[in-house]
């Protein structure tokens, strides 16, 4: 299935695809998979969050690690099957509330001093982007931080580039966040913005 480019892909995609495998993208074992979701915790700028966003949970294993980080995560996705078993995977983590939204349609109300934009911004087109980029902004608190984590390569489905999601979300927002940090990794972009001036570069440089 391949999307038009002035529609995002819908959320049947993401149903019929997780109804033939429970794990279609080997979030549990591949390396590239289980690299990118170590680094992305290990670029969390803050011990603790007090209220978290993750957009694009999936089936929540990369929930299931940053559920420790948050007093309380919201995680959403476009797809309730997908859904399904992130649930079950973190039955056991009260501060974890999973809800169904189809981005950037759907956008919480809530303000967060964190927010994950992960795997989820190729799948847009860039209208929709855009619009899901300034209600970020918008959902930002002062003092917040914003992570993206993208694959940096061309793959079907896709209808923007990663690293076109990353400069795109960087290059129009020097006003609302500074750009702290862009270790880019060979496979994937990973990029932290926020209203703070100074960071821990040192641990950028790390990765």
């Amino acid at each position: 299935m391949k999307s038009s480019e002035h529609e995002s892909v819908p959320s049947s995609f993401f149903d019929e695809t997780y109804r033939n495998n429970p794990d279609p993208w080997k979030y549990r074992s591949s390396f590239y998979e289980t690299s990118k979701f170590r680094t992305t915790i290990r670029c969390l700028p803050k011990v603790r969050f007090k209220n978290a966003f993750e957009i694009g949970c999936a089936i929540g294993v990369l929930t299931q690690k940053l559920a420790s980080k948050c007093d309380r995560l919201l995680s959403v996705d476009y797809s309730e099957v997908g859904l399904e078993e992130a649930r079950k995977r973190c039955h056991n983590l009260p501060q974890v509330r999973f809800e169904q939204m189809q981005i950037p349609q759907h956008f919480p109300t809530e303000n967060f001093d964190f927010i994950l934009f992960s795997e989820v911004g190729y799948y847009l087109t860039m209208d929709n982007f855009l619009i899901t980029k300034q209600k970020i902004i918008e959902r930002l608190l002062p003092g917040g931080y914003l992570l993206m984590v993208h694959f940096r390569y061309s793959a079907e489905n896709f209808i923007l580039n990663g690293d076109l999601v990353h400069d795109t979300f960087i290059q129009d927002s020097a006003r609302f966040l500074q750009h702290l940090g862009d270790p880019r990794k060979k496979s994937f972009g990973i990029d932290l913005a926020g209203h703070h001036k100074r960071y821990r570069m040192d641990l950028f440089q790390r990765l």
